[in-house]
């Protein structure tokens, strides 16, 4: 088991393990202290078998120890995206309906603010469907001579389609 409550500097005697209670004890020993009622180190230390300066100990330690978490994560490199997967991520969220500027602003929180302009990601987008144009161009022509039923929808009838009760108007 990890000692959370130790740090990297093991001359210190505040950093030194503590072996003789568990982490569920040391963490409610820092509880007592942050709850702040009246009589509740005391209470705990009793029910910890220990001093309430160890308690006082523990709880500054939490502190720390939470303290330096965000900091922690705020160092973690961002991801190492290449050249095609930015363009993939960028391709494939304009097709599920984001705009330029929405895929922009999701790459450079990926990135870390390494990410393309919308203008690059609108370029990527529009080199990808005119390399899909030609495969879509294929998949028509053998389509079309199996379609038995087409749907016309309101926009072939100029958007005056009555609708249901329930949904609004074109």
């Amino acid at each position: 088991m990890i000692d959370w409550f130790t740090t990297t500097i093991p001359n210190d005697p505040e950093d030194l393990p503590m072996d003789t209670l568990s982490l569920r004890t040391s963490v409610c020993n820092a509880a007592s202290v942050f709850v702040g009622e009246y009589g509740a180190v005391a209470r705990q230390a009793g029910r910890a078998g220990c001093s309430r300066q160890t308690v006082y100990e523990h709880a500054r330690r939490v502190e720390r120890r939470l303290e330096a978490a965000p900091a922690a994560a705020a160092r973690r490199p961002p991801p190492a995206l290449d050249d095609d997967a930015r363009r993939r991520f960028a391709v494939e969220a304009f097709a599920m309906g984001l705009s330029t500027r929405q895929v922009e602003d999701l790459l450079r929180i990926v990135l870390d603010g390494d990410g393309p302009d919308h203008s690059t990601i609108g370029r990527w987008v529009a080199e990808a469907a005119a390399r899909a144009g030609a495969v879509l161009e294929a998949a028509d022509a053998a389509c079309v001579p199996r379609v038995r039923t087409l749907a016309l929808d309101e926009l072939f009838f100029g958007g005056g389609r009555p609708w249901s009760g329930s949904s609004r108007r074109a």
